[in-house]
């Protein structure tokens, strides 16, 4: 038994010795996988802080471009066309499927005039127009956009729905749709809202054929694109209008009228683009008729229903030369012209025609500076007569949300009893939350 207990000691005390060095052994590779897993991790954690900031980047990167493309267009006065989504359109936010975009833009003008007749903006300071609006994606096929308008008139103060209108697209044979009250397609101008506008009024020949803010009329367009071998981009719009607006046709409901606008977009050089496009409206005449009675009175008629069915016309045509001189030097040459025809020739003026040319630096992001120049021979040429204008303007861009515009315009008489007037114009715009319209 002792020698048994004698050969197992030496065993005991290998094993005891064994046991230690086992323990030291096993920490240092442990720490050794401990320090490549850690080691791991690190790098895994540095590429996600790069990711992070890669995509940070890339946010404010397309928050500047999306500012500055609404700058561009405002400034423009390029209206997106209607589009058509490849993919279901993406909601963003918790309550975006129950409160739409809304947006509030308004409009503030002093005005001073050798016009002695007592009208609303002459010799005062109002806010010409506040709008409200609500846009929402209804679903992936279709959006829409509502503009409630505000002003604060001297004579009095009202509220009138600019815009609203419902858009489908993904009709067949690539139609887009439009239907409720929008602002016709004719020319450049008459699409955009006043706060959109380069000068702080309306061309003569808008106001005189279509009315102070141009032509809005509840209605239904259909828009399409129309393949050529040209590869050019040509877009044809067509409208059904309520009869009751514009000074031209009958002002009859149950006499609609009928629009027509194409349009074509093309680069002549890497640095420069023209926009060409063509109007046609049809409607009836119905204006007032001077009669006598069987006493020998006379009086004025104005007849219930419209006077040779379709005889008004008006045709119209626009072009747009768009130069970039640099980043924040643009140059726009705008034109439009109009002239009406009538089979009732019950105007005074039997040619009624005239038009606007634009000119418009973009100098800086801060400052920009144009001119217009007005002709008219308007509908009524016994009381207006012929009128030509000018207006020179500057415009200083306190940001892409908010600008103020000092404008001056000589008017010349439309006849030789009257004098020319000199009108200034001072105009501040300004907008908060969404306010687009990318299906007009």
């Amino acid at each position: 038994m002792k020698k048994r207990v004698f050969l197992l000691l030496p065993l005991f005390c290998v094993f005891c010795y064994a046991r230690p060095v086992r323990a030291q052994e096993m920490p240092a590779e442990f720490q050794k996988q401990m320090l490549e897993m850690k080691t791991l991790i690190q790098g895994l954690q540095s590429s996600v802080t790069d990711l992070r900031v890669t995509v940070e980047q890339q946010n404010e990167v397309i928050q500047r471009q999306a500012v500055r493309l609404n700058g561009i267009e405002s400034r423009s006065g390029v209206t997106p066309a209607l589009i058509t989504p490849k993919e279901p359109v993406q909601l963003r936010g918790l309550s975006q499927g129950i409160n739409p975009d809304i947006g509030v833009t308004g409009t503030a003008m002093a005005q001073l005039t050798e016009d002695n007749e007592d009208a609303e903006g002459k010799n005062t300071i109002a806010l010409r127009e506040l709008e409200l609006s609500f846009a929402q994606y209804v679903d992936p096929y279709s959006r829409l956009d509502a503009i409630i308008a505000f002003n604060d008139n001297l004579e009095d103060q009202n509220v009138d729905i600019e815009e609203a209108y419902y858009s489908h697209w993904g009709l067949p044979l690539g139609f887009r749709a439009q239907i409720g009250k929008f602002r016709a397609k004719i020319g450049k101008e008459n699409v955009m809202h006043l706060h959109a506008l380069d000068t702080s009024t309306y061309s003569l020949v808008l106001q005189d054929f279509f009315g102070e803010e141009g032509l809005a009329s509840s209605g239904v367009r259909l828009v399409n694109n129309i393949p050529n071998p040209w590869d050019l981009p040509i877009e044809v719009t067509g409208e059904l209008l309520r009869g009751n607006n514009g000074n031209t046709f009958s002002g009859i409901s149950r006499r609609p009228i009928f629009n027509t606008h194409l349009k074509t977009f093309f680069e002549p050089t890497a640095n420069s683009n023209l926009e060409l496009g063509g109007t046609a409206l049809f409607g009836d005449e119905n204006r007032d008729i001077p009669e006598v009675d069987g006493d020998g009175v006379e009086f004025t008629n104005h007849p219930d229903a419209g006077r040779s069915r379709y005889g008004m016309a008006v045709y119209g045509a626009d072009a747009t030369w768009n130069f970039q001189l640099s980043e924040d030097r643009t140059v726009k040459f705008q034109n439009e012209v109009y002239f009406s025809q009538s089979d009732t020739n019950r105007r005074a003026n039997q040619n009624p025609w005239g038009f606007y040319s634009l000119l418009d630096y973009r100098m800086s992001r801060r400052f920009s500076a144009g001119i217009r120049f007005d002709y008219l021979e308007a509908l009524d040429l016994a009381e207006q007569g012929r009128t030509a204008a000018i207006s020179p303007y500057i415009t200083l861009w306190q940001s892409e949300f908010a600008n103020f515009r000092l404008q001056y315009t000589h008017t010349e008489p439309g006849a030789a009893a009257d004098r020319a007037n000199n009108e200034i114009f001072l105009q501040a715009n300004f907008m908060i939350g969404s306010h687009q319209h990318p299906v007009q």
